[in-house]
């Protein structure tokens, strides 16, 4: 990773912690500001290196560059009147060897598919750890319900299939690959929202 890329991903996982984190500060919290902002950093940045990995395994050229505009837009929605938290601050830029359309889309739509399925294996561990730990002990880990909470919502608004989102390219690629995806975080938001 070099420095532009590192530097490309530190703002922008700093701009969806800060996003997902704005929603404590009326709790007048340092630490459930910091343990929420970390959880959304940490969350976005595994989202992202999931696809730029998964590409380079694919042997393609693949790198994280921030969108000027996605980075406005995520950062507005921090505001507490926004009701819907945008994350967009920027995207893993991947570039087939190859020319063949077909292989091409798979590659697009295999790369795609990475950063959304790693945040639903993140959140499905987080909400079975939710219900084995209050089995455990008697109580309820409001912190383990954010990394649920978040990671189900990072890969449920990057799996809408709107470009440039990752949706659009699994979709195009494997129709009936992205409606399963899709069910499962739909069902995992769901449950964050419902629990």
């Amino acid at each position: 990773m070099d420095y532009d890329e590192f530097l490309s991903l530190t703002v922008a996982s700093l701009a969806i912690g800060f996003v997902f984190a704005s929603s404590q500060l009326y709790r007048l919290s340092i630490v459930s500001f910091s343990i929420v902002f970390s959880i959304g950093v940490l969350s976005i940045i595994s989202h992202e290196i999931a696809h730029r990995q998964v590409a380079r395994l694919m042997n393609c050229y693949s790198r994280y560059v921030i969108h000027p505009l996605g980075l406005l837009i995520t950062l507005a929605s921090s505001l507490p009147f926004v009701p819907i938290k945008f994350i967009m601050p920027g995207v893993t830029v991947i570039m087939p060897k190859t020319y063949d359309y077909l292989e091409v889309k798979r590659i697009e739509g295999v790369t795609s598919l990475a950063g959304p399925v790693t945040n639903i294996v993140i959140a499905t561990l987080g909400f079975m750890s939710i219900n084995l730990y209050s089995a455990l002990t008697g109580f309820y880990s409001g912190y383990i319900y954010y990394l649920v909470y978040i990671n189900a919502w990072i890969a449920l608004f990057n799996l809408l299939p709107i470009p440039p989102l990752d949706g659009s390219k699994v979709f195009r690629w494997n129709p009936l690959l992205y409606l399963l995806s899709l069910s499962v975080s739909v069902g995992l938001f769901l449950t964050t929202i419902i629990y």
